[in-house]
């Protein structure tokens, strides 16, 4: 009886938590990289929901990560702006649709921001990495510690035994034993998400990347295209009941790096020529192009190209993600394009 009151529980608290019936919603709270926000839209606010993996959730905090430099920089250009980042981590196109499925309806809005990480979102799914199910922030919403504090969640208890009670009574020991947050030294302004792996597991992340690149591998892609032109069409009937969107292409270090796509192809010893950096995202491109030419879409990989190329790379060491550099120049060029239209 007590542990099917647990699950009943557990059920309850996920429904209340992304089905809001109060105006509040503490987005901080289920793990997002954001603080609150109110479903209705003040007065003269210019309101946007921006959607993505883990390069929207960021590995920074909210005012460091490209939302929040997105919308300081509108604000200092006039703009009454508020960005919601909606952002998950371990994610790919079936959860951004899940996101956007849930929260559009109930949070006012003006605009849809959606960042696609092309090489990283074709190849999980050509590699069936992620469920196409698209169960809505599946990793850091049930995490156990707040993403942005290390504080610990007695409310997503963590499940390590076959009895949720047993879950329950261990965790608590443990959290009265050791106290409420996790201690993790992590240099601000980077949170518990920043994570830089061991040089042989950063070279296989390389290593997949490349492998998304290959000239011959399109066809390998047509499943997840699928999948991009299902992102598109939602978008584009956005767009025709009158909000504005922005697609973002985001590249991976392999393809602004030269010397990361080097030391790649030699591990492969493959010819460099088997490849093409620009791959990826054409074919989202043309996915996307191919159900609405005109959905707009902003790549910002000449952007990371050129600043890599003038010695700052916007990418963390042996981290797949941008670094606050790589933030603030994609906040600061979003803003530059949104708020001059």
């Amino acid at each position: 009886m007590t542990e099917f009151l647990f699950v009943l529980y557990e059920k309850a608290v996920y429904s209340i938590e992304y089905k809001f019936p109060g105006d509040i919603i503490d987005l901080q709270n289920l793990n997002y990289n954001d603080s609150t926000i109110s479903r209705k839209q003040p007065d003269a606010e210019f309101r946007i929901l921006s959607f993505g993996d883990s390069f929207c959730h960021a590995t920074v905090s909210p005012a460091y990560s490209y939302n929040g430099v997105l919308q300081s920089r509108l604000r200092d250009m006039g703009v009454p702006a508020r960005v919601v980042n909606l952002g998950e981590p371990i994610s790919s196109i079936p959860q951004y649709l899940a996101t956007m499925d849930n929260w559009i309806p109930r949070i006012d809005h003006d605009m849809i921001l959606v960042n696609i990480f092309a090489v990283n979102d074709l190849g999980e799914l050509s590699r069936n990495e992620l469920e196409d199910g698209g169960q809505l922030n599946s990793i850091l919403g049930d995490l156990f510690v707040d993403i942005q504090t290390g504080r610990k969640r007695l409310d997503h208890i963590p499940r390590m035994f076959p009895l949720r009670l047993l879950d329950y009574l261990t965790t608590l020991y443990y959290y009265f034993r050791d106290g409420a947050f996790v201690h993790r030294t992590v240099e601000p302004p980077y949170t518990l998400a920043h994570g830089p792996v061991a040089p042989d597991a950063f070279a296989l992340v390389a290593d997949k990347d490349l492998a998304v690149c290959a000239v011959d591998s399109r066809e390998m892609h047509r499943p997840a295209l699928d999948r991009v032109a299902r992102l598109a069409r939602v978008l584009s009937d956005l767009k025709a009941r009158g909000k504005r969107v922005l697609i973002v292409i985001s590249p991976g270090e392999i393809q602004i790096n030269p010397a990361l796509f080097q030391e790649a192809v030699a591990r492969q010893k493959a010819d460099p020529a088997r490849y093409d950096l620009h791959l990826p995202n054409t074919l989202v491109r043309e996915a996307i192009q191919a159900v609405d030419p005109g959905l707009e879409i902003f790549d910002v990989t000449p952007l990371l190209r050129e600043t890599f190329a003038r010695g700052s790379n916007p990418y963390y060491p042996l981290d797949a993600h941008w670094n606050v550099l790589g933030n603030r120049l994609v906040g600061e060029a979003l803003a530059d394009r949104i708020g001059h239209p």
